[in-house]
């Protein structure tokens, strides 16, 4: 009689795979800022490789590097500030127009909807009789205690926001400082030539891969957002440049970003527009970019190195973003890429690469 199959590996793996999302879940703080350093580690080291070629050393072309990155996010936070303070100042007022726009607009529909109910408004149905008046009114409540406003949880976020990109920042800069150093202690720890050759081809293709990615990206989005702010201004969508810049930074989150962005077109052009065909044209023309830029300009431009499939995209967004937040969404796509090398690499892996894969 044949004993029945050992089921305890694949329980050990469901296992492992449970405390490794629990462990990422609570160690957010400790995680997300290595895997943003790693991340530009691999865009701009090499840059700093292009100047150790000038015989600068690694600890100054980091340093150059590093603040050149940093005048470019301020200058581009400056750019922003304005106009999204100015949304910012006026989101309560324009999503209590756009509300009303779109009740004035669903109004007919709700009148057919209580005709077919036979509700009072319907023809042939008898009013209701009015309501008895109610209790005399209260007396006013004594003064309640002061809820916090917007620009206080801005600040509040600001504050963490500024604290975890000063610790990208100096990660990143050790990294870069440090050359190859840390791809070599990689290397050197894992046991056995082949291992060794496996770990330094899967870091190298995940370095080419990941910096190739950020690089395209960043070009295929300026001139994205280069051709939104224009047909806003067409349009006479007011903060052109403003929806150029955020169609830069949104586009950086796979099909999130863009979602976001159409849903704050549609808000703004309900307060601008007066009719719902106008109000539907900025979202539709962005639309129509970012159709033309997903199944034109990124497929020849990713060219064969990234071949992700959607579905398995879609999915990776959904659990970094449920993870880590917005910067699991930003971290998705290169994760993903770093699993299909492995997958590529290790055969026991393989099937990463068949989930991951087209």
């Amino acid at each position: 009689m044949s004993s029945p199959p050992n089921r305890t590996p694949l329980a050990l793996k469901i296992i492992a795979a449970i405390l490794t999302i629990a462990a990422l879940t609570v160690g957010r703080e400790f995680f997300i800022p290595i895997a943003l350093a790693l991340c530009f580690h691999a865009l701009l080291r090499p840059v700093v490789r292009a100047l150790e070629g000038v015989h600068l050393k690694p600890v100054f072309g980091a340093t150059i590097v590093v603040l050149g990155a940093l005048a470019l996010f301020i200058v581009g936070g400056m750019a922003l500030s304005g106009p999204v303070g100015n949304f910012v100042s006026k989101a309560p007022a324009s999503i209590a127009a756009a509300r009303e726009k779109v009740r004035k607009i669903a109004r007919p529909f709700d009148r057919m909807t209580d005709a077919a109910a036979g509700k009072a408004d319907a023809p042939g149905a008898t009013t209701a009789p009015p309501p008895p008046p109610g209790p005399p009114p209260q007396a006013a409540p004594g003064p309640q205690p002061p809820v916090p406003t917007l620009l206080s949880e801005l600040l509040g976020r600001g504050t963490l926001f500024v604290a975890g990109l000063v610790e990208v920042l100096v990660l990143l800069y050790l990294m870069l400082a440090a050359g190859n150093m840390l791809f070599r202690k990689l290397v050197k720890v894992v046991p056995g030539p082949d291992e060794k050759r496996t770990v330094s081809d899967v870091l190298h293709e995940t370095e080419s891969i990941v910096a190739r990615y950020l690089l395209v990206t960043a070009l295929i989005n300026i001139g994205q957002g280069i051709a939104v702010a224009l047909a806003m201004w067409a349009i006479g969508m007011p903060d052109p440049l403003m929806w150029g810049l955020l169609t830069f930074v949104m586009e950086f989150i796979p099909y999130l970003g863009g979602a976001i962005n159409v849903g704050l077109l549609l808000i703004i052009g309900f307060t601008v527009f007066p009719d719902i065909g106008h109000v539907l044209l900025a979202p539709a023309i962005y639309l129509v970019i970012t159709t033309i830029q997903n199944n034109v300009v990124s497929p020849y431009a990713y060219g064969g190195r990234l071949k992700l499939n959607p579905l398995a995209v879609m999915i990776c967004v959904m659990f970094w973003w449920f993870i880590w937040g917005i910067p699991g969404v930003f971290l998705s796509i290169p994760i993903a890429a770093t699993l299909k090398v492995l997958g590529d690499q290790v055969p026991r892996m393989s099937a990463l690469a068949e989930l991951l894969g087209e």
